[in-house]
C-alpha cells in the first residue's frame, strides 16, 4: 500500500506517527465535543418556578394590554367575581423577566390528557394610562392609552364542578376564546412576573390551596402575520447619540424567539428556560 498512511494493522502494529496522529485527533474530538455541551449548557438554563400538584387548584394568566386588542367576545366581567387572590397576598416565585415566549406552557396546559381544564376567559378590568409620545422635532405629546387586564382560567380538573359555566356563551364561544389564548401566547412576548397566591372561596375567605398567577405586561410582535418569525439583530442595536434616531444594528439577524426566554412544562414543574 503507497501514497498515505496505512490503516490496517492486520499484518504489521500501528507506527509510531501513527499512534501520535490518532491521538491527537481523538483529543481534538473529545475536546470539541466538551466545548460544546460546555456551549449548550452555558447558552440555555433550566429553573423551576412552581411545581402544578394537587394543592395548585388554579393557574391564571393575566394580560395587561392595550383595550383595542382585545376581541369583543372575551366578556366583561367584575374583578370581585375572581377566585385569585391579589398578587401582594401571595408569593413571588417568578420575578419579572422580559421577553418571555409561553407557547410551551400553554400547551402543556391545554393538553386534554393534563390535569387542568381551561375554564374561563374574561376582562377583568380597564384602566386608562397617560402616555408620554415623542413626535419628530422633539414635540412632546401626552395621549391617553386604555388599558384591560384579559385573564385566562385554568382549573385543576379534580376541583371542576357541576356548576354553570363562568360566563354566557362560553360554551358557544369556547373555541374562539381559546384560539385567542393561544394567539397571545404564540405571537407575542411578555415581561412575565409569577406569584403562588392563596385560593379564596366565593365569598372571599382563604379557602384550601392554592392559584398559580402569571402576570403578562409589556407585550413584543415575535411573529408576522404569516407566520414567519421576526428577525432581529443577535446583538441588539448600537444606541444613538441623537435624539429619534435608531442605532446601527450588530451581527447577524435571527429569530426573535432564539433570544426569548421560555415558559415551559416539564412533567408537573412550571420551568424558566433562559439563554
Amino acid at each position: 500500500m503507497s501514497g498515505g498512511l496505512a490503516t490496517d494493522h492486520s499484518t504489521h502494529p500501528p507506527t509510531l506517527t501513527e499512534v501520535i496522529f490518532y491521538y491527537i485527533l481523538y483529543s481534538s474530538f473529545r475536546s470539541l465535543t466538551k466545548t460544546r455541551k460546555d456551549w449548550e449548557v452555558a447558552t440555555k438554563r433550566a429553573a423551576t418556578v412552581a411545581t402544578l400538584g394537587p394543592a395548585v387548584r388554579l393557574v391564571v394568566f393575566k394580560f395587561l394590554m392595550r383595550s383595542e386588542l382585545v376581541p369583543d367576545y372575551i366578556p366583561r366581567l367584575p374583578s370581585n367575581r375572581s377566585s385569585v387572590a391579589p398578587a401582594y397576598n401571595g408569593t413571588q416565585v417568578l420575578p419579572s423577566t422580559p421577553d418571555v415566549w409561553l407557547a410551551d406552557l400553554r400547551a402543556g396546559l391545554l393538553n386534554t390528557k393534563g390535569d387542568y381544564a381551561f375554564v374561563g376567559a374574561r376582562v377583568a378590568d380597564e384602566r386608562t394610562n397617560t402616555k408620554r409620545k415623542v413626535r419628530r422635532g422633539g414635540l412632546v405629546e401626552i395621549v391617553e392609552v386604555k388599558i384591560s387586564d384579559v385573564r385566562f382560567t385554568f382549573c385543576r380538573r379534580r376541583h371542576l364542578t357541576d356548576d354553570p359555566p363562568p360566563h354566557e356563551n362560553f360554551v358557544e364561544r369556547f373555541s374562539q376564546l381559546v384560539n385567542t389564548f393561544v394567539d397571545f401566547t404564540k405571537s407575542n412576548l411578555w415581561m412575565t412576573e409569577a406569584y403562588l397566591n392563596p385560593y379564596l372561596n366565593k365569598d372571599g375567605t382563604t379557602g384550601k390551596g392554592s392559584v398559580l398567577m402569571i402576570d403578562c405586561a409589556g407585550r413584543k410582535s415575535a411573529v408576522n402575520p404569516d407566520g414567519t418569525p421576526i428577525m432581529v439583530f443577535e446583538g441588539g442595536r448600537e444606541k444613538s447619540s441623537a435624539p429619534g434616531m435608531i442605532g446601527q444594528g450588530i451581527g447577524p439577524k435571527i429569530s426573535i424567539l432564539n433570544k426569548a426566554s421560555e415558559l415551559k412544562l416539564v412533567g408537573k414543574n412550571v420551568q424558566l428556560i433562559t439563554r
